[in-house]
């Protein structure tokens, strides 16, 4: 297809979550759009809604959620609006096939997890792209209580991947 999306395994979508996410890149291949981020509790596996947030991240290079200030979904489209996001989640994500080609997909020297998705962020900001959060999809993600994945030979890959980032940009 001309659009790849990106979801997780732990995740489950809502009806009608993709049109919001397609109709956005077909204006402009170089955006990439992300769907509000909802909670699916890891215990129970009930679905409850998250407040709209947008990515960050810390002198660490450790990702975080930034709530939206209200005064930015007041606009003419309300809450509905899309709204511009520094850096994703990266498990979560939509964008045109050739712009993922045209950035060099993800950086290949990165390990196992941790940090990729702050540094496909900058390199869609740095390479001419945008990354909007789409309020009007959502899609279920259930977070775990642990890092899931463990290291080869005992190193950090989140810090081996942070340091890389860090290096590269």
């Amino acid at each position: 297809g001309k659009v790849l999306v990106f979801l997780d395994s732990h995740c489950e979508v809502n009806e009608m979550w993709l049109q919001p996410l397609l109709t956005l890149i077909r204006e402009d291949r170089r955006t990439v759009v992300c769907p509000v981020i909802d909670i699916i509790s890891a215990d129970t596996l009930a679905y409850s809604s998250s407040p709209v947030v947008r990515g960050g991240f810390n002198w660490g290079l450790h990702f975080k959620w930034d709530l939206v200030p209200l005064s930015e979904l007041e606009g003419p489209e309300g809450a509905t609006a899309p709204i511009k996001s520094p850096t994703m989640a990266g498990g979560l994500f939509a964008m045109d096939r050739e712009y993922f080609n045209e950035l060099g997909q993800y950086d290949s020297g990165m390990d196992i997890w941790g940090g990729e998705n702050l540094e496909i962020s900058f390199r869609i900001w740095m390479c001419g792209g945008r990354l909007l959060i789409i309020p009007c999809s959502r899609v279920g993600h259930i977070f775990r209580k642990r890092r899931p994945y463990g290291s080869p030979g005992g190193q950090d890959t989140m810090a081996h991947n942070s340091l890389r980032l860090a290096h590269v940009w």
